[in-house]
């Protein structure tokens, strides 16, 4: 039978569920800063980024972070998020007073720069993509989830055309993106499509 000693030596030993999980907070964001900068270098250069350097970089055990990023990909994929979110933070700041169909066509197109200015992630849709893998992945989720939000704000000035499905605005620009044979096509074909969701 285990004593009273005993069980408040043991609670003393291990951290607050609460400040546990603050650590691996504080831990996750760390390797993501990290594995930013490491990832912006190795785009510029035109080189891999090994899991090992960015443990290196973040300064944590190799272990750690395995616990937060099973794989490679799944580390790129975290990065990839965070500057989507400050992209569409940026573009949400600008086009606060412009109405939902100005404000989409200005995120599509800040979008699509921010694609195709970086090798590692065209190539990582360009895969996704042709696998057919896209479609209900994370990545996908996220950025219907962003177009979701210019149709939620057309819900109030009516500016893009009902019945569209956000889903279906990210499959095609994700397929404008990967099949145009030139950056500037992808943008002048992003700019039609997204003219033709007026209402």
């Amino acid at each position: 039978m285990m004593t009273h000693a005993a069980t408040t030596k043991d609670s003393t030993r291990r951290p607050p569920p609460r400040r546990a999980r603050a650590d691996r907070e504080r831990n996750r964001d760390v390797i993501v800063t990290a594995a930013r900068a490491l990832f912006a270098a190795a785009d510029d250069a035109g080189e891999p980024v090994s899991m090992n350097e960015v443990a290196r970089t973040a300064h944590v055990g190799i272990a750690t972070l395995y616990r937060h990023f099973g794989t490679r990909e799944e580390l790129a994929e975290a990065v990839y998020m965070s500057k989507l979110d400050e992209m569409t933070a940026r573009v949400d700041s600008r086009t606060r007073d412009a109405d939902a169909h100005t404000a989409l066509g200005a995120w599509a197109q800040e979008f699509a720069t921010f694609m195709l200015a970086k090798r590692g992630m065209m190539d990582t849709l360009r895969a996704t993509w042709q696998s057919g893998a896209l479609d209900g992945s994370a990545t996908a989720s996220r950025i219907t989830a962003i177009i979701a939000g210019f149709y939620t704000r057309s819900s109030t000035d009516h500016s893009l055309r009902a019945g569209v499905d956000p889903a279906d605005v990210t499959l095609a620009v994700a397929a404008l993106l990967t099949t145009a044979s030139t950056p500037e096509r992808a943008r002048r074909l992003i700019a039609l499509f997204i003219d033709g969701l007026a209402s």
